[in-house]
């Protein structure tokens, strides 16, 4: 009896080898590279305490991001995500102050945060315009209230943090003492973020609502013709953008045990950056969770690479911004060749 056949799949000129399509992997590789690269430049990067600081420090955007990822697969964009994360930190810090446990304050940031998704879902249908008008409207208002609040923009200090909402941000995951004194510590803030992404990704891919999701991102007259609430579906996304960023800040400002205002702007770009980076590891090009972890990382991996080689903190930025050139200039360039 002969032996079956085994075809693969080989097409000249293109990138699509044994049945792999290798334009989804970039920023995988994009990623690796640039450990490997770090990893060789520095002997302390690539080590267990190194890579437990770099997945702590990630976590924070993480959450961003996955908040962002819902207008995103909507077809939107969302520049408020900023304020949501100052105002929920803002609006629990404020609570706290005023003696309230960290439950209320907690569902009071969060509140904060659904309050600033139904204001933008409110005007993008309603009035019908763009989201990212419509958002980047709310993060002048926004900013301007954080500042009238705060005297200027002047910090908030929480003094007797309460023990459960420091834990958000400082506590520990796991906690391993090494034999020369040094400490892996990774912190909760992490176990938060994957517990977030799973409920995000299965949302996203499991549920009605998130097939719509993406129809509607996609192909906004057919969602409407086939009958998805796409209004309705539209504020959802803005409204999941708002509270999971809100809480973001609330864990952000757990860290500082205090809410410093306008500190959303550091994540904002970032967070915009994982998520489209992300999108090339899905075939339609649609944003999706686990892409877009791999771009937190990637920012993560980048950032502490850098300040571990010496880079100059203003030098930073440019090499951030070469480095998302390549790899959509890559991704772009093998697409076309595919």
């Amino acid at each position: 009896m002969s032996k079956p056949i085994m075809k693969t799949t080989v097409q000249t000129g293109n990138w699509v080898k044994n049945g792999v399509d290798v334009t989804r992997y970039t920023t995988v590789i994009a990623l690796i590279g640039v450990t490997i690269l770090f990893s060789l430049i520095s002997p302390s990067f690539f080590t267990a305490t190194n890579i437990a600081n770099i997945f702590s420090q990630s976590a924070i955007l993480a959450l961003v991001a996955i908040g962002l990822c819902f207008v995103v697969a909507s077809g939107g964009i969302d520049l408020s995500v900023a304020v949501s994360f100052d105002l929920g930190a803002m609006t629990a810090i404020m609570a706290l102050q005023a003696g309230m446990g960290w439950i209320p304050a907690i569902l009071l940031g969060l509140l904060a945060g659904a309050i600033i998704g139904l204001f933008n879902g409110f005007f993008v249908v309603k009035l019908n315009i763009t989201p990212f008008l419509v958002t980047l409207a709310t993060l002048f208002i926004g900013e301007s209230v954080q500042k009238i609040f705060t005297k200027g923009g002047e910090p908030i200090f929480l003094t007797g943090m309460d023990e459960m909402y420091k834990f958000l941000g400082r506590g520990s995951a796991l906690l391993i003492y090494t034999a020369d004194g040094g400490r892996i510590d990774f912190k909760f803030s992490i176990i938060l973020a994957v517990v977030l992404a799973a409920v995000a990704y299965f949302i996203l891919t499991r549920t009605i609502f998130g097939r719509q999701l993406f129809a509607l991102g996609s192909q906004k007259e057919a969602s409407y013709l086939s009958g998805v609430p796409v209004k309705r579906y539209t504020v959802y996304a803005f409204v999941l953008s708002g509270v999971i960023c809100a809480f973001a800040g609330m864990v952000g400002s757990s860290v500082l045990a205090a809410y410093t205002p306008l500190s959303g702007r550091y994540y904002l770009m970032d967070a915009i950056g994982a998520v489209f980076i992300g999108s090339t590891l899905n075939r339609q090009g649609q944003a999706n969770i686990s892409g877009t972890l791999i771009g937190v990382l990637f920012f993560g991996v980048l950032a502490n690479g850098l300040n571990l080689v010496g880079i100059n903190f203003y030098w930073q930025s440019v090499a951030r911004g070469l480095l998302i050139f390549l790899i959509l200039g890559l991704n772009s360039y093998i697409s076309q060749k595919s």
